[in-house]
């Protein structure tokens, strides 16, 4: 028995050091990710009566380190994920699994954001920003302690401190930068007009 017990003790502590903190990436019908107009949802998407979003959304896991509130600090972490109807209308998980893996974390408190956006819109939420008829939103952010060895990966959607709830995805608004460069556009398109 004493031989057992060290040889699986010499088995985990290996795995125990060398262990990677998880998270579960992947919400439930509690915490959908919802349209906000049933009359009028994105351009190729489907949505029930609730405004429940349905296909073609790309889901992003985004982190930086515990008390971030700064946006821009935050990183993307890939794989991300698409929503897909048979799991669910407005609910996601990861691809190939729902627990993601976070880099070089062993525990430590992290702050995160889950952003979603129009797949066509491109490979970010950067990118979706800036492209016409596509739909994004996010949650708020939150923290949690990624698990270690061999505890079940750490829930980000739920109603206890730190967890997020689901969030809705809206049109994108043009950044105000990219409506003055518009706007002096038109004004030099006015000025060239008026001087021939």
């Amino acid at each position: 028995m004493k031989k057992t017990l060290l040889l699986l003790g010499l088995v985990l502590l290996p795995a125990a050091l060398f262990a990677q903190g998880t998270v579960n990436f992947a919400n439930n019908n509690n915490t959908r990710m919802t349209t906000n107009s049933t009359a009028t949802p994105p351009p190729g998407q489907l949505a029930n009566q609730a405004g429940n979003t349905q296909l073609g959304f790309t889901v992003g896991f985004y982190f930086a380190p515990q008390g971030t509130t700064d946006l821009n600090a935050f990183n993307l972490l890939t794989p991300t994920t698409t929503s897909l109807a048979g799991i669910g209308v407005g609910t996601f998980n990861g691809n190939g699994g729902t627990n993601l893996t976070i880099p070089g974390n062993t525990g430590q408190a992290i702050a995160f954001q889950v952003r979603a956006w129009s797949t066509f819109a491109g490979s970010t939420y950067a990118l979706a920003r800036s492209t016409p008829n596509a739909y994004l939103g996010s949650t708020a952010i939150g923290e949690v302690t990624p698990s270690t060895g061999i505890a079940a990966a750490a829930l980000i959607f739920g109603t206890n401190p730190g967890q997020v709830g689901g969030f809705v995805l809206s049109p994108a608004i043009p950044e105000p930068s990219s409506i003055a460069l518009g706007l002096l556009g038109l004004g030099a398109i006015a000025l060239f007009r008026r001087r021939k």
